[in-house]
């Protein structure tokens, strides 16, 4: 394997490359039948293949969220081809603590969102043990925990002990957000955040309120980000591949790329791309 180049956050060596995993777990961001096709067909196997891939390519880290069927596939990765992927967790935004899963659906199915969300705030110690367990060495708060987390007198409430708790397990930890006005408010806030992850397309897709607001908070920003819906889940223009992700290297700010890879073949195409851009305008960052 001839690996990629790594910057250094937290103290761990990241790829500037990793593997989403929204193709390959069934939130294709397309249709709820994409989505159930995606979750018949892609067996913890058949995502192992991908991986398997990605690490002859030299991409040996993979992003998702707290899944049994992300863990199986890191397991079945690990047994084909002997090396187990580095994992950039993320929490999962519809899990609450063990022992309530009935509380938290009764609160999502009545509607009442903010109920869910605290109950899946409340689980976020327990989320990051089993990440730790799992062998991940991230755990970024997804983003819809990130961007409805409750602010009060300009602070997120609570926020400081729920990360306290993630590097109690051993993790670095980390924020997923959509929203510029929230990137902002958490990166003053001098929270123990080591990584941002946020939207960055050519399109301004997910990039809220728009694309120049997004890219000048992520330019300005005093922490690493790590680019996500780079190629806005499908949504480029035919034979724009090369400088979609081109462009999504050169934004000032980014520190490594999220792409994602539906099969064996769009990563041989994907990657080595992305290695060349990379190689262009690498510069040392240690944070």
């Amino acid at each position: 394997m001839n690996s990629f180049p790594s910057v250094e956050i937290g103290g761990v060596a990241l790829p500037r490359v990793i593997c989403g995993t929204n193709a390959l777990l069934g939130w294709s961001h397309v249709s709820a039948g994409r989505d159930a096709w995606i979750r018949q067909y892609y067996t913890a196997e058949r995502i192992a293949e991908v991986w398997a891939r990605c690490q002859e390519l030299g991409v040996n880290a993979v992003m998702g969220p707290l899944f049994p069927r992300l863990i199986d596939a890191l397991e079945a990765t690990e047994r084909l081809t002997g090396l187990r992927p580095m994992w950039v967790a993320t929490s999962n935004a519809t899990q609450g603590p063990r022992g309530h899963a009935a509380e938290w659906e009764a609160a999502r199915a009545a509607g009442r969102r903010e109920e869910a969300r605290a109950l899946v705030r409340e689980s976020l110690a327990e989320q990051a043990r089993e990440l730790w367990q799992a062998q991940a060495s991230f755990c970024l708060l997804h983003g819809d925990t990130t961007d409805s987390w409750p602010v009060v007198e300009g602070r997120a409430s609570g926020l400081d002990e729920a990360l306290a708790a993630i590097r109690a397990a051993g993790l670095v930890p980390g924020a997923m957000t959509h929203d510029t006005a929230r990137l902002r408010l958490l990166d003053a806030g001098h929270h123990d955040l080591a990584l941002f992850g946020t939207p960055v397309n050519r399109a301004g897709w997910m990039m809220l309120p728009d694309r120049d607001a997004a890219l000048t908070a992520i330019g300005a920003a005093q922490r690493p980000v790590l680019a996500i819906k780079t190629l806005a889940c499908g949504r480029l223009d035919e034979g724009q591949l090369s400088n979609w992700l081109e462009w999504a290297v050169a934004v000032p700010g980014v520190a490594t790329i999220a792409i994602g890879v539906g099969s064996a073949e769009e990563a041989a195409e994907s990657i080595p791309i992305l290695r060349r851009a990379w190689e262009a305008v690498r510069t040392p960052v240690n944070v």
